[in-house]
């Protein structure tokens, strides 16, 4: 029993030394971890809000263009009716030969790229 006592009080004390060995290396080696990683977090955010305001900006100019087309192609239509005098069935059908055209044209635009 004498020689089991001492094996066990002896792993202990191996258990006791290592644990102490990686608490003072932790201790030494944790902080700096955690000052880099905050550092690379803040670096993150910050160039995560560089990106939602250029986005926030792209799709603001993308509405205020979209109601310009939108009042641009209404004009488009009253001309054709009242002015030259077409239907409206056929000055419907032009102006939407001309959006569907130039939506192709921009799509085959954006492919090339």
């Amino acid at each position: 029993m004498a020689s089991g006592e001492k094996g066990h009080k002896f792993m202990d004390m191996i258990k006791e030394g290592l644990s102490y060995f990686f608490k003072f290396i932790s201790s030494s080696i944790f902080p700096q971890i955690a000052e880099g990683a905050e550092m690379v977090m803040d670096k993150i955010e910050n160039r995560i809000i560089i990106m939602e305001k250029r986005i926030m900006k792209k799709i603001s100019s993308l509405l205020i263009i979209g109601f310009g087309a939108v009042f641009l192609i209404f004009a488009l239509l009253y001309l054709l009716i009242d002015v030259v005098g077409w239907s409206r069935a056929v000055a419907f059908f032009s102006i939407g030969i001309n959006v569907f055209v130039i939506g192709l044209l921009l799509k085959v635009g954006e492919s090339n790229r």
